[in-house]
């Protein structure tokens, strides 16, 4: 698969169906209620970007919050559509280094780990002047990433997990790239059929997102280490970055 896998449409149909089951939509309701629990905000204007089909873009509308669900993904959105059709979702099939809409939210949320997948740093730093412009004065940024640090405690060579339908996942991670960069390796057997798939995605520390934040206009307002709100050190499971963008003065 070549730098822009997460443009391959084929990749969503083959994978897609794994990484968005009922389980992980159940867990999106119980991150999105504990992260609302975390920011104590009234419902405003939501941008999720990488939506996918709507694992928090769903809870956060039924929550009263309007969602712009923004994903490069027909096929994604397709399932979102489906499922959002009396919510407030506006939905939105475009790449989120181009989108920009002027201080119109006061949350933009990119979650499980949808921020680091390009190859060019300059990529990165233009996703977040896109969400500084689009977000109001005092609104919010929410990263769920996994930290470096929790990659090098829990990360396994290979990893395998088997599925109620009897297919069977084998993931083969590495850290490369002066561990900057999670090289990662699938295979899916379903019978007799195998489906390969190779990509990479950026990491970062908490010291390193603070610093790549702070240089692109952002405030760090707390790193979690959950999404129930627990202290950032070397147990925690996820890394939760609470930003907002510094005001001119």
């Amino acid at each position: 698969m070549d730098n822009n896998w997460y443009l391959d449409e084929e990749f969503w149909r083959t994978f897609g169906p794994l990484m968005f089951n009922a389980d992980t939509f159940a867990r999106g309701e119980e991150e999105i209620e504990c992260l609302l629990s975390l920011l104590d905000m009234p419902p405003v204007p939501t941008l999720d970007l990488g939506a996918g089909p709507g694992r928090h873009s769903l809870p956060l509308a039924r929550s009263g919050y309007p969602v712009t669900a923004l994903d490069t993904s027909a096929y994604l959105l397709d399932q979102l559509g489906e499922s959002a059709s009396d919510l407030p979702v506006e939905i939105m099939r475009a790449d989120m280094r181009e989108f920009v809409r002027e201080q119109a939210f006061g949350l933009v949320l990119v979650m499980w780990t949808s921020f680091g997948y390009f190859e060019n740093e300059a990529d990165h730093a233009r996703v977040l002047e896109n969400m500084s412009a689009s977000l109001r004065p005092g609104g919010r940024l929410v990263l769920d990433l996994v930290g470096l640090e929790t990659l090098c405690r829990t990360m396994e060579p290979v990893h395998l997990t088997e599925y109620d339908d009897g297919r069977l996942l084998v993931e083969r991670p590495a850290l490369i790239d002066h561990m900057t960069r999670l090289d990662n390796e699938w295979l899916l057997i379903d019978g007799d059929t195998i489906h390969r798939t190779h990509f990479s995605h950026r990491v970062w520390s908490a010291g390193e997102i603070s610093s790549l934040l702070n240089s692109h206009g952002f405030d760090i307002l707390a790193i979690h280490g959950d999404y129930q709100g627990a202290d950032y050190d070397l147990e925690a499971e996820r890394m939760i970055v609470i930003a907002q963008p510094i005001e001119s003065t």
